[in-house]
């Protein structure tokens, strides 16, 4: 696949880079002009107080890290493969990619690097680091790009935007990944390039992950470009627990785990505005923008390929629970809506409150059982009352008695003080840009 002179290398395993952002990184994150997606970087270099990082590396190497997250990985529907020759799997990619490269709506997403395809030139060179984390489908490594068009590096130097290559494994086929994309996500670029291109584009803040190219690269394998962030919210959650008392109130203050609440809630709704459903919301899905100690922006991440995700654990709702028991879960899709996301946002607002996995990361039947049949975490005294309801909403059994996320976004806002003030400040969320969600009241 490609020429003979390809321009998609592979960086020595030093690539690191430690990621600090100035004040003005909200105003950037927020822009439609930022070209922004995000991937987690499990492993952060010490930094200085300017650039503050929650915690220190981790002793343990890369494979150790991506051997412990193996039980909280997402589940995957099952795709039966009529054929197992990689080399049928590499032309199969490549017509599938010629024909997205052709679609009016979608040919300005999908590029190649390193390599002219039949349609379109290369948009520049791309260096492939080091994996620094894997999940059920894809690793994830560092990456360097240098494009084509110098506009492109003008941004990325002045914006000290880094990528990250989000790489299928091997043999997966881009027709079966075709089928697992939400129709919003690709939508939403599409407009997002008829917004570049206005004499007077919008700004949009964001609270989501966005996803910036697909690529083919040339042994075959697909691979989604992303933006680089800092860490996700898990790996914040563990680096904070390392640091305090085990009696603590939780790995955050009160304010910052209703700011987290809130922009993860914003990140959902405007999800769910597009249609798309996550299936699989938690903390290490959430990734994070580190500004100073107890600052960060979070973004709702690892949605791209929802539709062939079934959740994780005992993070989903009991309605998939069930099916999971019943071995049916492949073949129930329609349990997975926005009502099943926001059971998981309140097992997500669970780990932010305290640190800790959904009834300590237990798994089997016989713990699947006690919460299709009604059992909830324990969630602590210290957390308020208000934050209670919140969470006994989201979990409630029967799926149409769970609130929508524009409902979470206007509870946070009308019993948190610490939001309330932000906004009326007219601080971080700009929400008079959000014409996806209304606020009552402002």
């Amino acid at each position: 696949m490609g020429n003979a002179n390809s321009r998609v290398r592979h960086l020595p395993d030093v690539f690191c880079v430690c990621m600090g952002r100035s004040s003005e990184a909200r105003d950037v994150a927020g822009s439609a002009a930022e070209d922004a997606a995000s991937s987690p970087s499990p492993q952060l270099p010490a930094c200085s107080a300017s650039n503050y990082v929650v915690g220190e590396v981790g002793s343990e190497s890369v494979e150790q890290q991506i051997e412990q997250s193996m039980s909280h990985w997402s589940h995957l529907t099952q795709i039966d493969s009529d054929c197992i020759d990689e080399e049928d799997v590499e032309a199969d990619n490549m017509e599938v990619f010629l024909a997205l490269q052709s679609d009016p709506s979608t040919k300005e997403f999908f590029r190649t690097f390193g390599y002219d395809s039949e349609l379109w030139k290369s948009s520049g060179s791309l260096e492939i680091g080091h994996k620094f984390a894997e999940g059920g489908q894809a690793e994830l490594f560092h990456a360097n790009v240098t494009w084509s068009n110098l506009k492109g590096n003008k941004r990325d130097r002045e914006h000290g935007r880094e990528w990250v290559l989000k790489v299928f494994k091997k043999g997966t086929r881009l027709r079966h990944l075709q089928s697992q994309w939400p129709h919003g996500m690709l939508k939403f670029h599409e407009e997002q390039v008829a917004n570049w291109r206005s004499p007077t584009p919008k700004t949009i803040p964001r609270f989501f992950c966005e996803v910036f190219r697909g690529t083919l690269l040339e042994d075959g394998r697909f691979a989604f470009l992303m933006k680089k962030e800092h860490l996700d919210l898990r790996r914040l959650i563990d680096d904070k627990m390392k640091l305090i008392a085990p009696n603590n109130r939780g790995p955050f203050s009160k304010e910052v785990a209703e700011e987290l609440m809130f922009e993860i809630a914003l990140g959902m709704s405007w999800l769910h505005s597009r249609d798309i459903v996550h299936r699989d919301l938690k903390a290490s899905n959430v990734l994070i923008q580190v500004h100073d100690d107890d600052d960060f922006q979070c973004f709702v991440a690892d949605y791209e390929c929802s539709i062939g995700v079934v959740g994780t654990g005992l993070f989903r709702a009991p309605e998939i629970l069930e099916a999971c028991k019943e071995k049916s879960v492949s073949k129930r899709l329609e349990l997975f809506t926005m009502a099943s996301d926001v059971y998981s946002y309140g097992m997500t607002c669970y780990e932010i409150l305290t640190g800790k996995f959904p009834f300590n990361g237990q798994s089997g039947n016989d713990i699947m059982d006690v919460v299709i049949g009604g059992k909830r975490p324990e969630v602590p005294e210290y957390v308020d009352e208000w934050v209670h309801k919140l969470l006994s909403d989201c979990w409630q059994h029967d799926p149409t008695k769970r609130p929508s996320f524009g409902e979470i976004v206007n509870f946070i806002y009308s019993n948190s003080l610490r939001i309330r003030g932000l906004i009326k400040r007219g601080v971080t969320y700009r929400m008079d840009r959000m014409d996806w969600i209304k606020l009552e009241g402002i």
